[in-house]
């Protein structure tokens, strides 16, 4: 089943690299072609995103080996390690990119064909959209934060593009108005406000790879979810939790539980009905979940 899923996700990641690749050529095509920044902005982007992606098809495999005492957390946190560097990469070139479009409008901007760049942008979202949707049925027999990153990325350029050939082709309508002045600057203009809303994205990335890679523990949601989840299977025994030790590294989450009752006495066979019933209601959630169910030594001694 691992193996399964493990080819399907690397197909996955396949048709998202050859798309990456294919927009950020076109990009580049159409950059030279109108020398418009907002669409180099796109193709430097996307192909900085398809480079990276092209690295991570490499890594699944190590996704799905195993953990040992070697290794207790197997490779999960290689992943997080990757989309920390992606975050990084992404938020040095968005910003690298403000700053030469600020550099631009100071030096008096760049006449572009607005027009022509806007039925582009457009044709993009299009093509974007068929393949965000695209992606968004395949990925449901999988559950990986490398496709749900590109799924994120999908559709910031679905609606990133609709509003640059918005502007576009809104901007084309100023030559003949008393703001035609600003004509030499739309492109500059646009290329930083794409920028500006992109640049949280990286952050985001980043900040969630980095509490990954220490092993902090996940999301306040997350923790709840899976508390209520245990106190419910444990109330059915007579135990009580007395301690939760949840960590996610990468796609994987580790849940140890540290629980009590009244009598210090522990049936293994009920503590073992739990895990199975607990690790099963989570597996349905959770792509990848391992759960231990410990007594608490001290609880007990005290």
């Amino acid at each position: 089943m691992n193996k399964e899923k493990m080819n399907y996700e690397q197909r996955l990641l396949h048709v998202t690299v050859a798309a990456g690749i294919l927009f950020s050529v076109i990009e580049v095509m159409m950059a030279i072609y109108t020398n418009s920044q907002a669409v180099l902005m796109d193709s430097i982007y996307d192909g900085a995103e398809a480079v990276v992606l092209a690295l991570m098809v490499f890594l699944v495999p190590l996704l799905y080996r195993p953990y040992s005492e070697r290794k207790p957390y197997g490779y999960s946190q290689l992943e997080s390690f990757f989309l920390l560097m992606k975050g990084g990469f992404l938020a040095a070139v968005t910003i690298g990119l403000i700053v030469g479009n600020v550099q631009m409008i100071v030096n008096g901007g760049n006449h572009v064909d607005q027009g022509m760049i806007g039925w582009f942008e457009l044709f993009l979202a299009v093509l974007s959209a068929v393949i965000l949707i695209a992606l968004l049925v395949m990925n449901r027999r999988v559950d990986s934060p490398l496709i749900k990153a590109e799924l994120l990325g999908w559709k910031i350029d679905v609606c990133s593009s609709i509003g640059v050939a918005a502007a576009f082709l809104c901007a084309g309508l100023l030559a003949d108005t008393s703001l035609a002045w600003l004509s030499p600057y739309v492109d500059q203009i646009i290329a930083i406000v794409i920028a500006m809303i992109m640049l949280p994205q990286p952050w985001r990335m980043m900040k969630d790879a980095f509490r990954s890679l220490i092993l902090f523990a996940p999301e306040e949601d997350v923790t709840q979810r899976i508390r209520r989840l245990a106190d419910h299977e444990f109330e059915r025994y007579s135990y009580e939790p007395t301690f939760y030790n949840i960590i996610q590294t990468g796609r994987k989450l580790w849940v140890e539980i540290y629980i009590r009752n009244d009598t210090n006495m522990i049936n293994v066979t009920q503590l073992a009905a739990i895990q199975k019933q607990l690790s099963s209601s989570l597996q349905d959630i959770y792509d990848d979940v391992y759960v231990e169910i410990t007594p608490d030594i001290k609880e007990a001694a005290g």
